[in-house]
Protein backbone atom coordinates (compact mmCIF):
# COMPACT_ATOMS: atom_id res chain seq x y z
CA UNK A 1 0.00 0.00 0.00
CA UNK A 2 1.40 3.53 -1.18
CA UNK A 3 2.63 5.46 2.18
CA UNK A 4 2.65 8.82 0.05
CA UNK A 5 -0.75 10.50 -0.62
CA UNK A 6 -1.85 13.82 -2.09
CA UNK A 7 -2.77 16.31 0.42
CA UNK A 8 -6.86 17.96 0.15
CA UNK A 9 -6.71 21.21 -0.61
CA UNK A 10 -7.71 22.30 2.54
CA UNK A 11 -4.72 21.04 3.85
CA UNK A 12 -2.41 22.78 1.18
CA UNK A 13 -3.72 25.46 1.73
CA UNK A 14 -3.97 25.87 5.77
CA UNK A 15 0.73 24.96 5.12
CA UNK A 16 0.85 27.79 2.83
CA UNK A 17 -0.78 30.14 4.88
CA UNK A 18 1.76 29.38 7.64
CA UNK A 19 4.33 30.81 5.65
CA UNK A 20 2.16 34.15 4.52
CA UNK A 21 -0.66 34.57 7.82
CA UNK A 22 2.44 34.61 10.84
CA UNK A 23 -0.48 36.54 13.28
CA UNK A 24 -3.30 39.24 13.01
CA UNK A 25 -0.49 41.75 11.62
CA UNK A 26 0.14 39.60 8.63
CA UNK A 27 -3.07 39.67 7.84
CA UNK A 28 -3.41 43.38 8.28
CA UNK A 29 -0.31 43.80 6.21
CA UNK A 30 -1.58 42.10 2.85
CA UNK A 31 -4.80 43.34 2.69
CA UNK A 32 -3.76 46.82 3.32
CA UNK A 33 -0.62 45.73 0.33
CA UNK A 34 -3.90 44.60 -2.01
CA UNK A 35 -5.49 47.44 -1.31
CA UNK A 36 -2.22 49.75 -2.02
CA UNK A 37 -2.18 47.92 -5.60
CA UNK A 38 -5.59 48.49 -6.33
CA UNK A 39 -4.09 52.18 -6.20
CA UNK A 40 -6.18 52.85 -3.48
CA UNK A 41 -6.00 56.62 -2.05
CA UNK A 42 -7.97 56.20 0.86
CA UNK A 43 -7.32 52.44 3.10
CA UNK A 44 -9.85 52.34 6.56
CA UNK A 45 -8.15 49.63 8.57
CA UNK A 46 -10.85 48.63 11.68
CA UNK A 47 -10.12 46.45 13.89
CA UNK A 48 -13.08 44.62 16.41
CA UNK A 49 -11.48 43.26 19.86
CA UNK A 50 -12.81 41.23 22.75
CA UNK A 51 -10.61 42.35 25.33
CA UNK A 52 -11.87 39.31 27.70
CA UNK A 53 -12.31 36.92 25.52
CA UNK A 54 -9.12 36.73 23.89
CA UNK A 55 -10.25 36.02 20.37
CA UNK A 56 -7.99 37.32 17.85
CA UNK A 57 -8.89 40.78 16.86
CA UNK A 58 -11.26 40.71 13.56
CA UNK A 59 -9.45 42.79 10.45
CA UNK A 60 -11.69 44.92 8.09
CA UNK A 61 -9.89 46.72 5.51
CA UNK A 62 -11.69 48.91 3.14
CA UNK A 63 -10.20 50.79 0.25
CA UNK A 64 -11.66 52.99 -2.71
CA UNK A 65 -9.19 51.35 -5.27
CA UNK A 66 -10.06 49.95 -8.69
CA UNK A 67 -12.35 46.80 -7.28
CA UNK A 68 -13.18 43.40 -8.89
CA UNK A 69 -16.44 42.38 -10.89
CA UNK A 70 -17.51 39.10 -9.92
CA UNK A 71 -15.40 36.66 -12.08
CA UNK A 72 -12.56 38.41 -10.34
CA UNK A 73 -13.44 38.14 -6.73
CA UNK A 74 -14.04 34.50 -7.19
CA UNK A 75 -10.55 33.74 -8.97
CA UNK A 76 -8.52 35.91 -6.04
CA UNK A 77 -9.09 33.35 -3.35
CA UNK A 78 -8.09 30.54 -5.55
CA UNK A 79 -4.26 29.86 -4.91
CA UNK A 80 -1.82 31.29 -7.76
CA UNK A 81 -4.46 33.53 -9.02
CA UNK A 82 -3.13 37.24 -9.63
CA UNK A 83 -3.76 40.18 -11.43
CA UNK A 84 -0.19 41.34 -11.06
CA UNK A 85 1.96 38.58 -13.14
CA UNK A 86 1.47 36.88 -16.09
CA UNK A 87 4.87 35.71 -17.27
CA UNK A 88 8.10 34.48 -15.14
CA UNK A 89 9.94 37.30 -16.95
CA UNK A 90 7.26 39.65 -15.19
CA UNK A 91 8.61 39.12 -12.09
CA UNK A 92 12.27 41.04 -13.46
CA UNK A 93 10.52 44.50 -13.32
CA UNK A 94 7.76 44.20 -10.11
CA UNK A 95 5.90 47.09 -9.35
CA UNK A 96 3.33 45.51 -7.37
CA UNK A 97 3.94 44.15 -3.28
CA UNK A 98 1.99 41.33 -4.22
CA UNK A 99 2.58 39.06 -6.72
CA UNK A 100 2.27 35.36 -5.84
CA UNK A 101 -1.40 34.92 -5.58
CA UNK A 102 -1.40 33.27 -2.16
CA UNK A 103 -2.52 35.96 0.30
CA UNK A 104 -6.09 35.93 0.07
CA UNK A 105 -6.40 32.04 -0.28
CA UNK A 106 -3.98 31.36 2.54
CA UNK A 107 -6.04 33.64 4.65
CA UNK A 108 -8.97 32.11 3.75
CA UNK A 109 -7.62 29.06 4.42
CA UNK A 110 -7.48 30.10 8.19
CA UNK A 111 -9.95 32.33 8.85
CA UNK A 112 -13.46 33.19 7.98
CA UNK A 113 -13.26 35.81 5.08
CA UNK A 114 -15.77 38.23 3.53
CA UNK A 115 -15.16 40.02 0.60
CA UNK A 116 -17.31 42.71 -1.35
CA UNK A 117 -16.14 44.88 -4.11
CA UNK A 118 -17.06 46.72 -7.07
CA UNK A 119 -15.21 47.94 -9.99
CA UNK A 120 -16.02 51.34 -12.08
CA UNK A 121 -17.35 49.10 -15.01
CA UNK A 122 -20.18 47.79 -13.00
CA UNK A 123 -23.48 49.26 -11.39
CA UNK A 124 -23.78 47.11 -8.30
CA UNK A 125 -21.11 45.51 -6.87
CA UNK A 126 -20.24 41.36 -5.28
CA UNK A 127 -20.59 39.66 -1.97
CA UNK A 128 -18.64 36.92 -0.79
CA UNK A 129 -18.15 34.62 2.32
CA UNK A 130 -15.18 32.06 1.98
CA UNK A 131 -14.26 29.39 5.51
CA UNK A 132 -11.79 26.57 5.07
CA UNK A 133 -11.40 27.81 1.62
CA UNK A 134 -14.48 27.31 0.01
CA UNK A 135 -17.08 29.58 -0.79
CA UNK A 136 -19.92 29.21 1.30
CA UNK A 137 -21.66 32.32 0.32
CA UNK A 138 -21.87 34.90 -3.07
CA UNK A 139 -24.57 37.57 -4.35
CA UNK A 140 -24.52 41.17 -5.04
CA UNK A 141 -24.61 44.09 -2.44
CA UNK A 142 -25.02 47.66 -2.98
CA UNK A 143 -21.70 49.64 -2.56
CA UNK A 144 -19.07 52.42 -4.32
CA UNK A 145 -16.65 51.39 -6.02
CA UNK A 146 -13.81 49.71 -4.15
CA UNK A 147 -12.97 46.93 -2.06
CA UNK A 148 -14.03 45.81 1.35
CA UNK A 149 -12.08 42.84 3.30
CA UNK A 150 -12.92 41.33 6.67
CA UNK A 151 -11.56 38.73 8.38
CA UNK A 152 -12.89 37.24 11.11
CA UNK A 153 -11.86 34.05 13.82
CA UNK A 154 -8.02 33.75 12.82
CA UNK A 155 -6.69 30.43 13.15
CA UNK A 156 -9.62 28.93 14.82
CA UNK A 157 -9.61 25.67 13.18
CA UNK A 158 -5.83 25.98 13.67
CA UNK A 159 -6.11 25.23 17.48
CA UNK A 160 -1.67 25.28 18.09
CA UNK A 161 -1.55 28.65 15.71
CA UNK A 162 -4.35 29.99 17.80
CA UNK A 163 -3.09 29.07 21.61
CA UNK A 164 0.76 30.56 20.04
CA UNK A 165 -0.91 33.88 19.69
CA UNK A 166 -0.40 36.59 22.39
CA UNK A 167 -2.41 39.09 24.40
CA UNK A 168 -4.95 40.88 22.35
CA UNK A 169 -3.13 44.06 23.12
CA UNK A 170 -0.05 42.62 21.50
CA UNK A 171 -1.61 41.49 18.95
CA UNK A 172 -3.00 44.87 18.15
CA UNK A 173 0.31 46.50 19.12
CA UNK A 174 1.93 44.19 16.23
CA UNK A 175 -0.99 45.50 13.71
CA UNK A 176 -0.48 49.04 14.90
CA UNK A 177 3.19 48.61 14.23
CA UNK A 178 2.80 46.93 11.00
CA UNK A 179 0.22 49.31 9.31
CA UNK A 180 1.65 52.27 10.68
CA UNK A 181 5.34 51.43 8.92
CA UNK A 182 3.59 50.73 5.60
CA UNK A 183 1.89 54.14 5.85
CA UNK A 184 5.07 55.77 6.50
CA UNK A 185 6.24 54.02 3.12
CA UNK A 186 3.25 55.60 1.43
CA UNK A 187 2.84 59.35 2.73
CA UNK A 188 0.61 59.98 -0.12
CA UNK A 189 -1.99 57.27 0.65
CA UNK A 190 -4.42 58.47 3.21
CA UNK A 191 -4.78 55.83 6.48
CA UNK A 192 -6.76 55.53 9.41
CA UNK A 193 -6.66 52.72 11.74
CA UNK A 194 -9.89 52.42 14.13
CA UNK A 195 -10.16 50.20 17.01
CA UNK A 196 -13.13 49.51 18.89
CA UNK A 197 -14.70 53.04 16.95
CA UNK A 198 -11.52 54.70 18.66
CA UNK A 199 -9.04 56.27 16.31
CA UNK A 200 -5.48 55.04 16.88
CA UNK A 201 -3.92 57.08 14.16
CA UNK A 202 -5.10 58.77 10.61
CA UNK A 203 -2.56 60.28 8.29
CA UNK A 204 -3.33 62.58 5.85
CA UNK A 205 -2.42 61.09 2.50
CA UNK A 206 -0.57 64.26 1.06
CA UNK A 207 2.56 63.29 0.18
CA UNK A 208 4.51 64.74 2.82
CA UNK A 209 6.85 62.30 4.68
CA UNK A 210 6.69 64.49 7.90
CA UNK A 211 2.94 64.41 7.95
CA UNK A 212 2.60 61.03 7.58
CA UNK A 213 5.36 60.30 10.64
CA UNK A 214 3.86 63.10 12.73
CA UNK A 215 0.66 60.86 12.32
CA UNK A 216 1.69 57.61 13.19
CA UNK A 217 4.99 58.31 15.16
CA UNK A 218 4.47 61.48 17.12
CA UNK A 219 4.77 65.59 16.23
CA UNK A 220 7.39 65.67 18.13
CA UNK A 221 9.39 63.46 16.23
CA UNK A 222 8.51 64.77 12.81
CA UNK A 223 9.38 68.24 14.01
CA UNK A 224 12.90 66.96 15.19
CA UNK A 225 14.12 64.88 12.15
CA UNK A 226 16.48 65.76 9.53
CA UNK A 227 15.52 65.78 6.30
CA UNK A 228 17.96 62.81 3.91
CA UNK A 229 18.60 63.15 0.13
CA UNK A 230 20.78 61.75 -2.27
CA UNK A 231 21.64 60.10 -5.50
CA UNK A 232 23.71 57.38 -7.15
CA UNK A 233 24.74 55.79 -10.63
CA UNK A 234 23.70 58.87 -12.46
CA UNK A 235 20.08 59.01 -11.01
CA UNK A 236 19.76 55.44 -10.79
CA UNK A 237 19.42 54.99 -6.98
CA UNK A 238 17.88 57.89 -5.02
CA UNK A 239 17.52 57.84 -1.16
CA UNK A 240 15.09 60.60 0.59
CA UNK A 241 13.51 60.54 3.92
CA UNK A 242 13.92 61.92 7.94
CA UNK A 243 16.79 60.87 10.34
CA UNK A 244 16.39 61.83 14.06
CA UNK A 245 19.36 63.62 15.89
CA UNK A 246 21.43 61.12 17.51
CA UNK A 247 20.84 62.56 20.71
CA UNK A 248 17.52 60.81 19.91
CA UNK A 249 18.87 57.47 19.76
CA UNK A 250 16.81 54.74 21.10
CA UNK A 251 17.30 51.37 23.16
CA UNK A 252 15.72 49.57 20.52
CA UNK A 253 15.04 49.53 16.95
CA UNK A 254 11.53 49.77 16.75
CA UNK A 255 11.38 53.18 14.89
CA UNK A 256 13.26 52.32 11.64
CA UNK A 257 11.27 52.02 8.81
CA UNK A 258 13.01 51.80 5.15
CA UNK A 259 11.15 51.41 1.80
CA UNK A 260 11.99 50.30 -1.49
CA UNK A 261 10.40 50.89 -4.47
CA UNK A 262 7.23 51.56 -2.00
CA UNK A 263 7.76 48.32 -0.43
CA UNK A 264 7.85 48.00 3.29
CA UNK A 265 11.22 46.08 3.80
CA UNK A 266 13.57 44.70 6.12
CA UNK A 267 17.58 44.53 4.65
CA UNK A 268 20.50 44.63 7.22
CA UNK A 269 22.98 45.93 4.98
CA UNK A 270 20.71 48.82 4.60
CA UNK A 271 19.69 49.18 8.49
CA UNK A 272 23.66 49.19 8.98
CA UNK A 273 24.74 51.98 6.47
CA UNK A 274 22.53 53.90 8.66
CA UNK A 275 24.00 53.02 11.77
CA UNK A 276 27.44 53.56 10.47
CA UNK A 277 26.69 57.35 9.38
CA UNK A 278 26.11 58.17 12.41
CA UNK A 279 29.01 56.51 13.79
CA UNK A 280 31.00 57.25 16.94
CA UNK A 281 27.42 59.74 17.27
CA UNK A 282 25.56 56.77 18.78
CA UNK A 283 26.36 55.82 22.51
CA UNK A 284 26.79 52.11 23.08
CA UNK A 285 24.15 49.67 22.46
CA UNK A 286 21.95 52.86 21.39
CA UNK A 287 20.23 53.22 17.86
CA UNK A 288 18.99 55.64 15.59
CA UNK A 289 15.26 56.31 14.42
CA UNK A 290 14.68 56.70 10.48
CA UNK A 291 12.32 56.62 7.85
CA UNK A 292 13.64 56.13 4.79
CA UNK A 293 12.77 55.50 0.80
CA UNK A 294 14.81 53.60 -1.49
CA UNK A 295 14.23 54.11 -4.95
CA UNK A 296 16.29 51.75 -7.76
CA UNK A 297 15.53 49.91 -10.63
CA UNK A 298 12.80 47.53 -10.14
CA UNK A 299 14.39 45.13 -12.70
CA UNK A 300 17.75 45.35 -9.78
CA UNK A 301 15.58 44.34 -7.07
CA UNK A 302 14.39 40.72 -6.28
CA UNK A 303 11.46 40.94 -3.40
CA UNK A 304 11.14 37.00 -3.75
CA UNK A 305 13.97 35.86 -1.11
CA UNK A 306 11.65 35.85 2.05
CA UNK A 307 7.81 34.16 1.91
CA UNK A 308 6.29 37.24 3.46
CA UNK A 309 8.00 39.23 0.86
CA UNK A 310 9.50 41.92 4.15
CA UNK A 311 13.04 40.73 2.92
CA UNK A 312 14.91 42.12 -0.62
CA UNK A 313 17.81 41.41 -2.25
CA UNK A 314 19.31 44.34 -4.21
CA UNK A 315 21.48 44.21 -7.64
CA UNK A 316 23.84 46.87 -6.78
CA UNK A 317 23.69 46.22 -3.15
CA UNK A 318 27.01 48.27 -2.18
CA UNK A 319 26.04 50.93 -4.32
CA UNK A 320 22.59 51.50 -2.33
CA UNK A 321 24.21 51.28 1.23
CA UNK A 322 27.11 53.86 -0.09
CA UNK A 323 24.20 56.46 -0.73
CA UNK A 324 22.77 55.78 2.21
CA UNK A 325 25.71 56.24 4.24
CA UNK A 326 26.62 59.41 2.65
CA UNK A 327 23.28 61.00 2.39
CA UNK A 328 22.41 59.70 5.95
CA UNK A 329 26.25 61.41 7.22
CA UNK A 330 25.57 64.80 5.15
CA UNK A 331 22.48 65.51 6.96
CA UNK A 332 23.92 64.84 9.97
CA UNK A 333 26.87 66.81 9.17
CA UNK A 334 24.57 69.84 8.25
CA UNK A 335 22.18 69.73 10.54
CA UNK A 336 22.04 72.59 13.61
CA UNK A 337 24.29 71.67 16.71
CA UNK A 338 22.79 68.80 18.96
CA UNK A 339 23.41 67.64 22.35
CA UNK A 340 24.47 63.73 22.85
CA UNK A 341 22.78 61.69 26.03
CA UNK A 342 25.01 61.44 28.80
CA UNK A 343 24.60 58.72 31.41
CA UNK A 344 23.10 60.51 34.26
CA UNK A 345 23.32 59.63 37.48
CA UNK A 346 22.23 56.84 40.11
CA UNK A 347 21.82 58.67 43.77
CA UNK A 348 23.87 61.25 45.34
CA UNK A 349 26.82 59.51 46.51
CA UNK A 350 26.91 56.91 43.23
CA UNK A 351 25.98 60.21 40.84
CA UNK A 352 28.83 62.18 42.13
CA UNK A 353 31.24 59.40 42.02
CA UNK A 354 30.23 58.83 38.66
CA UNK A 355 31.26 62.57 37.41
CA UNK A 356 34.48 62.26 38.86
CA UNK A 357 33.98 62.91 42.60
CA UNK A 358 37.13 62.62 44.79
CA UNK A 359 34.96 60.00 46.28
CA UNK A 360 36.94 57.92 43.57
CA UNK A 361 40.26 58.15 44.91
CA UNK A 362 41.41 56.98 48.44
CA UNK A 363 38.43 58.32 50.51
CA UNK A 364 35.95 55.88 48.61
CA UNK A 365 38.29 52.76 49.06
CA UNK A 366 38.63 53.35 52.91
CA UNK A 367 34.72 53.52 52.56
CA UNK A 368 34.17 50.66 50.71
CA UNK A 369 36.64 49.12 53.33
CA UNK A 370 34.49 50.03 56.47
CA UNK A 371 31.16 49.18 54.41
CA UNK A 372 32.37 45.57 53.69
CA UNK A 373 33.95 45.16 57.54
CA UNK A 374 30.29 45.18 58.45
CA UNK A 375 29.14 42.77 55.84
CA UNK A 376 29.32 39.08 56.37
CA UNK A 377 32.71 37.73 54.54
CA UNK A 378 31.26 35.63 51.95
CA UNK A 379 34.39 34.29 50.44
CA UNK A 380 36.87 33.13 53.17
CA UNK A 381 39.76 32.37 50.16
CA UNK A 382 39.53 36.32 49.65
CA UNK A 383 39.97 37.96 53.22
CA UNK A 384 43.17 35.63 53.90
CA UNK A 385 44.65 37.06 50.84
CA UNK A 386 47.71 39.30 50.99
CA UNK A 387 48.48 41.91 48.91
CA UNK A 388 52.05 41.69 47.99
CA UNK A 389 52.23 44.26 45.38
CA UNK A 390 51.16 46.22 42.55
CA UNK A 391 51.68 45.27 38.36
CA UNK A 392 52.17 47.80 35.93
CA UNK A 393 49.68 50.46 37.76
CA UNK A 394 46.39 48.06 37.26
CA UNK A 395 47.05 44.82 39.04
CA UNK A 396 47.15 43.92 42.13
CA UNK A 397 49.55 40.34 42.86
CA UNK A 398 47.87 38.81 46.12
CA UNK A 399 49.18 35.25 47.66
CA UNK A 400 47.59 32.80 49.53
CA UNK A 401 48.02 29.39 50.47
CA UNK A 402 48.48 27.72 47.73
CA UNK A 403 47.37 30.15 45.16
CA UNK A 404 49.03 33.43 43.90
CA UNK A 405 45.97 36.02 42.26
CA UNK A 406 46.55 38.36 40.03
CA UNK A 407 43.38 41.27 40.52
CA UNK A 408 42.11 43.57 38.31
CA UNK A 409 41.65 46.85 40.09
CA UNK A 410 39.54 48.76 38.07
CA UNK A 411 37.31 45.51 37.49
CA UNK A 412 37.43 44.62 41.16
CA UNK A 413 36.79 48.04 42.09
CA UNK A 414 33.84 48.83 39.80
CA UNK A 415 32.43 45.09 41.14
CA UNK A 416 32.37 46.09 44.64
CA UNK A 417 30.97 50.06 44.14
CA UNK A 418 27.99 48.32 42.27
CA UNK A 419 26.95 45.83 44.86
CA UNK A 420 26.82 48.60 47.35
CA UNK A 421 24.36 50.78 44.59
CA UNK A 422 22.63 47.73 44.06
CA UNK A 423 22.27 47.34 48.61
CA UNK A 424 20.95 50.61 48.22
CA UNK A 425 18.37 50.06 45.33
CA UNK A 426 16.89 47.17 47.53
CA UNK A 427 15.69 49.31 50.13
CA UNK A 428 11.97 51.05 50.12
CA UNK A 429 11.20 52.47 47.31
CA UNK A 430 10.43 56.31 47.44
CA UNK A 431 9.22 58.53 44.94
CA UNK A 432 11.11 61.84 43.83
CA UNK A 433 8.87 64.52 41.65
CA UNK A 434 10.62 65.91 38.78
CA UNK A 435 11.12 69.82 38.37
CA UNK A 436 10.16 69.21 35.15
CA UNK A 437 8.53 66.17 34.00
CA UNK A 438 10.04 63.99 30.72
CA UNK A 439 8.19 63.86 27.66
CA UNK A 440 8.63 60.62 26.18
CA UNK A 441 7.58 60.24 22.75
CA UNK A 442 6.37 56.34 21.88
CA UNK A 443 5.89 54.34 18.43
CA UNK A 444 2.55 52.20 19.12
CA UNK A 445 4.12 48.99 20.03
CA UNK A 446 5.78 50.88 22.87
CA UNK A 447 3.09 52.46 24.32
CA UNK A 448 1.15 49.14 24.71
CA UNK A 449 4.04 48.07 26.63
CA UNK A 450 3.89 50.78 28.51
CA UNK A 451 0.63 50.57 29.68
CA UNK A 452 0.40 46.69 30.32
CA UNK A 453 3.60 47.69 32.60
CA UNK A 454 1.62 50.86 34.30
CA UNK A 455 1.17 48.92 37.90
CA UNK A 456 4.67 47.15 38.21
CA UNK A 457 5.75 50.47 36.89
CA UNK A 458 3.99 52.57 39.47
CA UNK A 459 5.53 50.34 42.35
CA UNK A 460 8.31 50.96 41.21
CA UNK A 461 8.09 54.22 42.01
CA UNK A 462 7.13 55.70 38.52
CA UNK A 463 4.19 58.58 38.01
CA UNK A 464 3.15 58.67 34.18
CA UNK A 465 0.14 60.21 33.04
CA UNK A 466 -0.64 60.93 29.43
CA UNK A 467 0.81 63.31 27.34
CA UNK A 468 -1.70 63.38 24.71
CA UNK A 469 -1.48 61.31 21.54
CA UNK A 470 1.73 58.80 21.17
CA UNK A 471 2.92 60.86 24.15
CA UNK A 472 3.19 60.49 28.26
CA UNK A 473 4.77 62.76 30.73
CA UNK A 474 6.96 60.75 33.44
CA UNK A 475 6.60 62.84 36.61
CA UNK A 476 7.92 61.21 39.09
CA UNK A 477 10.90 58.81 39.28
CA UNK A 478 12.61 56.57 41.79
CA UNK A 479 14.64 58.71 44.80
CA UNK A 480 17.15 56.48 43.64
CA UNK A 481 17.32 57.73 40.17
CA UNK A 482 16.35 61.23 40.57
CA UNK A 483 19.41 62.65 39.55
CA UNK A 484 19.53 60.16 36.64
CA UNK A 485 15.86 61.24 35.63
CA UNK A 486 16.30 62.00 31.96
CA UNK A 487 15.39 60.66 28.56
CA UNK A 488 18.29 57.82 28.36
CA UNK A 489 16.55 56.66 31.49
CA UNK A 490 12.81 56.53 30.24
CA UNK A 491 14.80 54.98 26.91
CA UNK A 492 16.65 52.14 29.24
CA UNK A 493 12.93 51.39 30.77
CA UNK A 494 11.67 51.24 27.51
CA UNK A 495 14.34 48.60 26.22
CA UNK A 496 13.93 46.56 29.00
CA UNK A 497 9.77 46.24 28.23
CA UNK A 498 10.56 45.93 24.54
CA UNK A 499 13.15 42.90 25.50
CA UNK A 500 11.14 41.01 28.31
CA UNK A 501 13.88 41.63 30.85
CA UNK A 502 12.41 43.31 33.91
CA UNK A 503 9.95 40.46 35.05
CA UNK A 504 7.38 42.01 37.57
CA UNK A 505 9.44 45.09 37.70
CA UNK A 506 10.24 46.90 34.26
CA UNK A 507 12.98 49.02 35.83
CA UNK A 508 15.19 46.89 36.99
CA UNK A 509 16.96 45.97 33.71
CA UNK A 510 17.34 49.75 33.67
CA UNK A 511 18.67 50.51 36.95
CA UNK A 512 20.99 48.03 36.57
CA UNK A 513 22.44 49.31 33.28
CA UNK A 514 22.70 52.72 35.50
CA UNK A 515 24.42 51.31 38.47
CA UNK A 516 27.11 49.33 36.58
CA UNK A 517 27.72 52.48 34.48
CA UNK A 518 28.30 54.47 37.58
CA UNK A 519 30.45 52.05 39.51
CA UNK A 520 32.53 51.79 35.98
CA UNK A 521 32.82 55.71 36.02
CA UNK A 522 33.44 55.91 39.65
CA UNK A 523 35.93 52.75 40.13
CA UNK A 524 39.58 53.53 40.12
CA UNK A 525 41.46 53.69 36.79
CA UNK A 526 44.38 51.38 35.09
CA UNK A 527 47.58 53.85 36.13
CA UNK A 528 46.56 54.81 39.23
CA UNK A 529 49.35 53.56 42.01
CA UNK A 530 47.40 52.10 44.93
CA UNK A 531 48.92 51.72 48.38
CA UNK A 532 49.17 48.62 50.57
CA UNK A 533 46.77 49.91 52.94
CA UNK A 534 44.11 50.63 49.68
CA UNK A 535 45.14 47.11 48.29
CA UNK A 536 44.32 45.48 51.38
CA UNK A 537 40.87 47.09 51.65
CA UNK A 538 39.97 46.36 47.99
CA UNK A 539 40.16 43.09 48.74
CA UNK A 540 38.08 43.09 52.13
CA UNK A 541 35.51 44.82 49.94
CA UNK A 542 35.68 41.94 47.18
CA UNK A 543 35.82 39.34 49.76
CA UNK A 544 31.74 40.32 51.06
CA UNK A 545 30.61 40.58 47.40
CA UNK A 546 28.69 37.94 46.07
CA UNK A 547 29.85 37.70 43.11
CA UNK A 548 33.83 39.43 43.16
CA UNK A 549 35.13 37.29 39.94
CA UNK A 550 32.81 39.28 37.76
CA UNK A 551 32.32 42.76 37.41
CA UNK A 552 28.77 44.18 36.36
CA UNK A 553 29.87 44.19 32.38
CA UNK A 554 30.83 40.21 33.02
CA UNK A 555 34.84 41.10 32.72
CA UNK A 556 36.76 38.67 34.58
CA UNK A 557 37.94 40.08 38.13
CA UNK A 558 40.28 37.40 39.12
CA UNK A 559 43.31 35.00 37.62
CA UNK A 560 44.01 32.71 40.14
CA UNK A 561 47.31 30.57 39.45
CA UNK A 562 47.33 27.52 41.85
CA UNK A 563 50.67 26.18 42.76
CA UNK A 564 50.38 22.52 41.48
CA UNK A 565 49.60 24.63 38.10
CA UNK A 566 52.87 26.80 38.16
CA UNK A 567 55.28 23.36 39.32
CA UNK A 568 53.45 21.63 36.45
CA UNK A 569 54.76 24.54 33.95
CA UNK A 570 57.87 24.51 35.28
CA UNK A 571 58.21 21.26 35.29
CA UNK A 572 58.68 20.50 39.21
CA UNK A 573 55.77 18.00 40.34
CA UNK A 574 56.83 15.25 42.13
CA UNK A 575 59.97 17.66 42.55
CA UNK A 576 59.59 19.80 44.84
Amino acid sequence: MSKIRELSSLVADQIAAGEVVERPASVAKELVENALDAGARRIRITLDTLEEGGAPPAIIVEDDGAGMDRTDLELSVRRHTTSKISAFEDLERLSTLGFRGEALASIAAVSRLTLESRDGASQIGYRMVVEGGVIRERGPVSRDVGTRVSSEDLFVTVPPRLKALKSVGAEVSAIREAVGALAVTRPEVAFVLVQNGDTLFATPGDGVLRHAVAAVFGADRADKALAVTGTALGGAITVTGLILPPDQARGNRSAQVVGVNGRLVRNFGLRLAVEQAYGPLLPDRRYPQFFLAVTVDPADLDPNAHPTKAEVRLAHERAVQGVVRQAVGEALRTAPAFSLPVAGGVGEAGMRAAEGSPLMQTDWLLAGADDAGARPVLHQELAALVPIAQWALRYIIAQGPDVLYIIDQHAAQERVFYDQLRARAAEPVFSQPLLEPLRLSLTPREESLLRQAEASLGAAGFRIKDGGPGTVLIEEVPALLADAADLRLADQVMASLEAGEAGEHPVSWALDHRLATAACKAAVKANRPLSHVEMVDLIRAMAASENPRACPHGRPVILALTLDGVDKHFGRLGRR
